[in-house]
């Protein structure tokens, strides 16, 4: 009797335990996936930022730590999940960029001096929201030890740079779309916006070239302003002399009218 009720309490041990294993098991599975879905997020979001944000605001530190982020997500991804032709291939091509970035030379001065294409408001809010991200992973880099604190440091100098520049690029490049539209007065207001960036921009020793085209564009919308009200005031005199004249000779032949009648 005692041994059944032993062989009883073994089986329901035995079940409880493997409800408990099972459990975990299943706990495990869903964090994996969890993570696994996580990385490749990281990961589409880190080859955004590579393929979306100009190519002028890429310094040499800000490429080599998207490289080597890329490269150890793809490392995560393999470990969790399972490896792919894809990820190699991409890992291969990372590889060759990387060692090509790490032999460029610092090329500021000519990247800064030129526009970005970013030309409409969705295109600058993307930018700014892949800074933001990149930030994000800057700091667990940091932390992580994939990339030194000095090298950290740099890339987010390098951010807030992007964040000046993506305000004065979409200001210029709208002035320019509305000067094409023959928009004028629009135009001339984005064009003193981004006047008024280049002024307040920490990078503003880099932007002569573009303070000099903001400050030649303004002057000749102005001029092209003035131009305007001249011959609008010109059509109005004008139109307001016609309208005179006209009066005249109504009032004219109404007199005339009115002697005939009263013959």
């Amino acid at each position: 009797m005692e041994g059944m009720a032993v062989i009883g309490v073994l089986i329901v041990l035995t079940l409880v335990g493997s409800i408990f294993f099972k459990s975990y098991i299943e706990k495990k599975r869903i964090e994996r996936a969890r993570k696994l879905v996580d990385l490749h997020d990281d990961l589409r979001r880190m080859q955004n930022a590579m393929g979306t944000i100009p190519e002028i605001y890429m310094d040499t530190p800000t490429k080599i730590f998207i490289i080597k982020r890329l490269m150890q997500l793809i490392d995560q991804v393999e470990e969790v999940g399972n490896e792919s032709d894809s990820l190699n291939n991409l890992r291969q091509e990372l590889e060759a960029r990387l060692e090509k970035a790490l032999a460029a030379k610092d090329d500021s001065v000519k990247r800064l001096s030129q526009w970005s294409k970013i030309n409409h408001p969705d295109a600058a809010h993307e930018v700014k929201n892949l800074c933001k991200f990149l930030h994000g992973q800057i700091i667990s880099s940091v932390k992580g030890g994939l990339i030194p604190r000095a090298h950290g440091s740099r890339v987010v100098k390098n951010l807030k740079m992007m964040m000046h520049r993506i305000a004065l690029d979409l200001n210029f490049n709208l002035a320019n779309a509305a000067l094409k539209s023959g928009k004028l007065r629009p135009a001339l207001g984005k064009l003193r916006v981004a006047k008024g960036l280049v002024i307040k921009s920490p990078i503003k020793q880099h932007l002569n070239s573009q303070k000099a085209q903001i400050e030649k564009l303004i002057e000749s919308t102005e001029r092209r302003l003035s131009q305007q009200r001249k011959e609008q005031a010109s059509t109005s005199v004008n139109k307001l002399a016609s309208g005179v004249d006209k009066m005249e000779e109504e009032e004219a032949w109404d007199n005339k009218k009115n002697i005939y009648d009263s013959e």
